[in-house]
């Protein structure tokens, strides 16, 4: 439905005075009681909108993964210093194949009159004769080797290599296709994306202490190829009804998603847990836990020579987690604090302007808890307790 009235719509200022962004809303029950208009004469259906949906909403994705693997473990001897190095390793093979189907708009869509005189024929000229199939299939292999040793008896070495990979958002395998014809480029969706593969070195030391406690530092650099980049020009489409396009966008330019560059993550994490049963009183259910991790990130995605720390999409530079708890009896509670320093959200290679960021933020989360017996207990657990909001801003800064 279109609003045809002469006034202002009535909004819903709730969300516009949390938010901070001004932005009026409009919520549907306000307008709609039980399936029905509260005031028709405002309202103009759209039936085109309601036919179009017919080829919109019309889509399916499926993703078939076949895999096996092979695993060993075991020491590298019976007695001796040797006998505390432990190995396990292996390697996973995965067999992907993924299919989308869909209806996508052509060029040239018809006529405001012609959507009004004939929405039925008017969405089926638009988009019943343009349904697609997307379908791809990749193999890859993800092998792995651990080694640990025992330095002393509470003090553990940890050295690792390891692959590892993330699929594509299944959206990637519905096919869509937005011309722009004022900048003569057509977007479209990839399903032939590989996963972002990594290769992993890990290494840890952890120490353990009396009477129930450990502390531990780790470095890790991870090697990441097949970097998904959003909004990526995939060449210039070609002549000829076999174009991809049944003939049409011929010169223009391609852009969708892409595997398409590099990027390289290294840091340290360090970690603390402790429970001061030594305390005295009630002070002996007291108990800490703290971690924080520190990223250098830098890649390659081809609208630059190198980018630097914070500018890979999706890596957090600083995170840090506090944790204090008691316990007393069958009653225990917690505050957890968590923080996430700004990052780089999402990166599109086109147009840089478009990278959206988020601002750092801190959450304060308590809890409280009583068993009653092993199998039956209550808890209460307040999220976000200082209600701090996750800012997205894009440069210069703007919000989004």
């Amino acid at each position: 439905y279109s609003y045809t009235g002469s006034v202002p719509l009535p909004h819903d200022s709730t969300a516009a005075n949390r938010s901070g962004f001004g932005i009026p809303h409009w919520h549907p029950g306000v307008f709609v009681r039980g399936d029905v208009l509260v005031d028709p004469a405002v309202w103009s259906q759209d039936a085109y909108f309601h036919e179009q949906l017919r080829y919109t909403g019309t889509r399916s994705a499926m993703e078939t993964v076949t895999a096996g693997y092979f695993m060993t473990e075991g020491r590298f001897a019976r007695q001796g210093w040797l006998s505390r190095t432990g190995f396990l390793g292996g390697v996973r093979t995965e067999v992907t194949e993924t299919e989308g189907r869909g209806y996508v708009r052509a060029r040239s869509l018809s006529t405001v009159a012609q959507q009004v005189a004939d929405p039925r024929g008017s969405a089926a000229r638009d988009y019943g004769a343009n349904f697609r199939v997307n379908e791809s299939r990749y193999t890859q292999l993800f092998p792995s080797a651990h080694l640990s040793h025992d330095l002393t008896a509470n003090l553990k070495a940890r050295v690792s290599w390891s692959t590892s990979f993330g699929r594509p958002n299944m959206t990637n395998m519905f096919p869509t296709e937005t011309p722009n014809e004022a900048g003569r480029f057509v977007t479209v969706s990839n399903p032939g994306l590989l996963p972002q593969s990594s290769t992993n070195w890990d290494a840890t030391l952890d120490a353990y202490f009396k009477p129930a406690g450990y502390f531990s530092v780790g470095w890790f650099r991870k090697r990441i190829r097949d970097y998904i980049i959003a909004g990526a020009t995939a060449g210039q489409i070609g002549a000829g009804n076999d174009n991809g396009f049944a003939g049409e966008y011929d010169g223009w330019e391609l852009r969708t998603s892409t595997n398409g560059g590099t990027a390289t993550v290294s840091g340290w994490e360090f970690a603390y847990q402790q429970q001061f049963t030594f305390l005295p009183g009630i002070l002996r259910g007291l108990s800490l836990m703290a971690n924080y991790t520190v990223l250098d990130t830098f890649g390659d995605f081809g609208g630059r020579t190198q980018l630097g720390a914070g500018e890979v999409a999706g890596f957090i530079p600083r995170t840090a987690n506090l944790v204090p708890s008691w316990r007393l009896g069958a009653f225990s509670c917690r505050v957890r604090v968590s923080y996430t320093s700004g990052y780089l959200d999402t990166y599109n290679a086109s147009n840089p302007v478009l990278n959206t960021y988020s601002k750092p933020r801190t959450l304060v989360s308590p809890s409280l808890a009583y068993e009653f017996r092993p199998s039956l207990g209550v808890s209460l657990e307040v999220s976000n307790l200082t209600r701090q909001f996750q800012e997205r801003y894009q440069r210069p800064a703007r919000f989004t």
